[in-house]
């Protein structure tokens, strides 16, 4: 579970917010014999004695929700803007920022 601070589509968000927002203990829901994918090759009895029938598995939600209270201690940090060009030689400057290492 994300939030609207998170960009499900961009894996960097879903990394961070599971990084800093997700408590094993506290943040993990379990759905028991839940309908699953028929492709899922560990949906057998055969794979796990908890699982009771063919296509039925455990689904796992990892919840990094922030609570509405907590929510300005997880504002992302600004960082400052780098001229790469200053710190990079010319012609590394030139083939990597086109040119705007050049002068």
């Amino acid at each position: 579970m994300l939030v609207d601070d998170v960009d499900i589509s961009n894996s960097d968000d879903v990394l961070r917010a599971t990084t800093i927002r997700y408590q094993g203990d506290v943040s993990t829901v379990f759905l028991s014999s839940d309908r699953c994918h028929p492709l899922d090759p560990s949906q057998s009895p055969g794979f796990s004695p908890t699982i009771p029938a063919p296509d039925i598995s455990c689904k796992t939600i990892f919840g990094c929700t922030v609570p509405n209270r907590l929510r300005n201690h997880f504002k992302r940090a600004q960082f400052a803007e780098v001229n790469l060009a200053r710190l990079l030689p010319p012609d590394v400057a030139a083939q990597f920022l086109g040119g705007a290492g050049r002068g």
